[in-house]
């Protein structure tokens, strides 16, 4: 589903473009980010970043962060929510205010809880859902391709009722 375009104060989400394959690569293709994440390849290459956009994005409700100059990161869900933010703009704040507008987004086509996860040990990312009102839902085994390791991941819930208490 091609997603709408939705704006923030700093931020365009916008549908991602066969033209972003420079910085997806650019932006996912550092262990800053990668080691945070389970699907992505590491090193990854251009060709990555084509599939992606032409395979993975087509299944998936995905927009690229823009604050004006480009894609800095990704965020969708797929059924999850996930996403990823160019290490150049961790601790801005801006991951947290792209989840808004998305969650706010998606509680307003469905009242269907959303899933998240993050690494143990990834603490903004958990401040990214906590803001959101995630809550804690158990462990999970993952396969990081980047590693070919086993990791622990902490999921985390986030139900239409719960987010209305925290944005209603």
């Amino acid at each position: 589903m091609t997603p709408p375009v939705l704006q923030t104060r700093r931020l365009t989400s916008r549908p991602v473009m066969p033209d972003d394959a420079a910085a997806i690569q650019n932006g996912i293709n550092t262990w800053d980010v990668v080691q945070w994440l389970t699907a992505p390849p590491f090193p990854y290459s251009r060709d990555d970043a084509h599939f992606f956009i032409h395979e993975v994005i087509p299944a998936t409700t995905t927009w690229a962060i823009d604050p004006g100059e480009g894609l800095i990161g990704v965020i969708g869900i797929k059924p999850d929510l996930g996403y990823w933010l160019d290490h150049a703009y961790h601790g801005q704040r801006i991951m947290s205010e792209a989840a808004a507008a998305v969650v706010a987004w998606h509680f307003g086509q469905s009242d269907e809880a959303l899933m998240s996860s993050h690494f143990l040990g990834n603490e903004a990312s958990r401040r990214v859902l906590q803001k959101q009102g995630f809550v804690d839902a158990g462990f999970e085994e993952q396969l990081q391709t980047a590693t070919q390791e086993t990791v622990t991941v902490q999921r985390m819930e986030l139900t239409y009722k719960t987010w209305m208490a925290h944005h209603g």
